[in-house]
């Protein structure tokens, strides 16, 4: 089978969203649609993330200072950031793109349904996708290893500036 979905992983700051960005700027004729969280650092501490989808459109989803009932860690979160901006970036990809980035999955949209649902939607389809999740995200690292058409990549100190040229040809077909 067609190996048509490609994860990296890692531990926290080894360097996921730079193998990333390195692969796609092998990929400058390609149409790119998908997200990256962003971390939002107040002072030295990190404090929350923001949800960004590649062309633009964001939304913090999570903060230590939001007001809501969903909580991992020491952050609360906002499903609906999921459910709503998440789904509409990654049905507006599915359609659009040649290759779709989800930059990072992590624990916390575990509880998003239709967020998930979209998701399998991108890995059930021929398009292309490349995207990292947080090892502690064990229910996505689940929903991978039973795929056939799904490679992981765990990156460490020693292989992470090798990874993309191992990782581009799989793309580059």
């Amino acid at each position: 089978m067609k190996i048509s979905n490609i994860f990296v992983t890692g531990s926290i700051h080894i360097g996921k969203s730079t193998v990333i960005n390195r692969i796609l700027k092998a990929l400058p004729d390609w149409k790119i649609n998908g997200f990256q969280t962003i971390p939002i650092c107040e002072g030295n501490k990190r404090a929350g993330f923001i949800f960004q989808s590649l062309d633009g459109d964001q939304q913090c989803f999570a903060h230590t200072g939001l007001n809501t009932s969903d909580r991992f860690d020491i952050y609360h979160f906002d499903l609906t950031i999921f459910e709503e901006l998440g789904v509409k970036t990654l049905e507006r990809a599915l359609q659009e793109s040649d290759l779709i980035v989800m930059d990072e999955i992590g624990a916390m949209e575990r509880k998003a349904v239709k967020f998930q649902h979209a998701l399998l939607k991108c890995l059930d389809s021929p398009t292309y996708v490349l995207g990292a999740f947080q090892r502690r995200a064990t229910w996505f690292n689940e929903l991978l290893q039973s795929r056939d058409d799904t490679k992981i990549f765990i990156i460490s100190e020693t292989n992470r500036d090798a990874v993309p040229q191992s990782i581009i040809p799989l793309i580059i077909d």
